[in-house]
């Protein structure tokens, strides 16, 4: 297997920051009615206040989120691909059935392994929709096991990156988040000329990276887990907030897995009514 390569994040050619620092309060989403901030996980779509000022693009082929019934709405980054490319993506509920309409023929599943080939080196025309898993990696392969329409798809995989997932896991760096994997398959599809097309599917994703550094850089003393790769806050570059967040505790933790003292599922996505829960 290739070595992860490091990626910049801050090459991609989004700017969420001030869009979404502007967007402070969580409003009512006009089709369910549930309060929350950015956009609805349910309706995936953006609340009033945002329409119109995030990028909207289209991809080159059709992009299935097979999403299995334990991930958590408020932790899925699959989502932000349906919010950003709503024509061409669709989030399905995994069930027995859920992938009976699907020609295996023309449809690859994004999944690593010896038996998968590069997404550089697939034919643009030899299927129409690729098939993304969403879930932990035990439930992927769970998933895989007891699909046999899963397991007749032809597997494509990606170059491997060291992930820039704040969230800690039990595996190496080169397994990345699931949008993360989402937008290097379409980055890595492109022969040559990359110019940006598909960067704001990142566009939650860098967000959030991007607060958790100014966080932790105006906060040098706090801790997090010593797993996570060696130099994940990027004191010497990273700007300092200014407005710091309140935190569910004020005592400094001696180990943050996933950062989650300072709420960010809350803050992103969970509605009010269920914020005990994803806690």
């Amino acid at each position: 297997m290739a070595q992860a390569e490091t990626y910049d994040i801050n090459a991609l050619k989004v700017c969420p920051t001030p869009v979404l620092d502007a967007c402070s309060e969580r409003m009512v989403c006009v089709e369910c009615g549930k309060k929350v901030r950015f956009f609805c996980y349910q309706c995936l779509r953006p609340v009033s206040a945002l329409e119109g000022k995030i990028p909207q693009i289209r991809l080159p082929f059709k992009l299935d989120v097979v999403k299995h019934e334990g991930e958590k709405d408020g932790k899925s980054t699959a989502l932000h691909a349906k919010v950003m490319a709503p024509e061409d993506v669709e989030i399905i509920a995994y069930s027995a059935n859920c992938l009976d309409d699907v020609d295996v023929e023309r449809t690859a599943l994004l999944f690593p392994g010896p038996d998968a080939t590069n997404i550089a080196d697939m034919d643009p025309a030899s299927f129409d929709k690729v098939i993304v898993i969403d879930g932990t990696w035990r439930q992927a392969k769970g998933m895989l096991h007891h699909c046999q329409k899963l397991r007749q798809m032809r597997k494509v995989t990606v170059n491997p990156r060291r992930t820039k997932f704040w969230r800690y896991q039990n595996f190496d760096d080169s397994y990345m988040a699931t949008i993360e994997a989402i937008y290097f398959l379409y980055r890595d599809s492109v022969s040559s000329g990359y110019n940006g097309e598909y960067d704001a599917l990142m566009y939650f994703f860098k967000y959030f990276y991007d607060f958790i550094q100014s966080e932790y850089a105006a906060r040098p003393e706090k801790s997090f887990h010593n797993k996570h790769q060696k130099g994940y806050i990027a004191y010497e570059t990273a700007v300092p907030s200014t407005s710091l967040r309140q935190t569910k505790s004020s005592v400094v933790p001696e180990a943050n897995y996933d950062f989650d003292d300072l709420d960010l599922d809350l803050a992103f996505q969970a509605p009010l009514d269920d914020q005990q829960d994803e806690a």
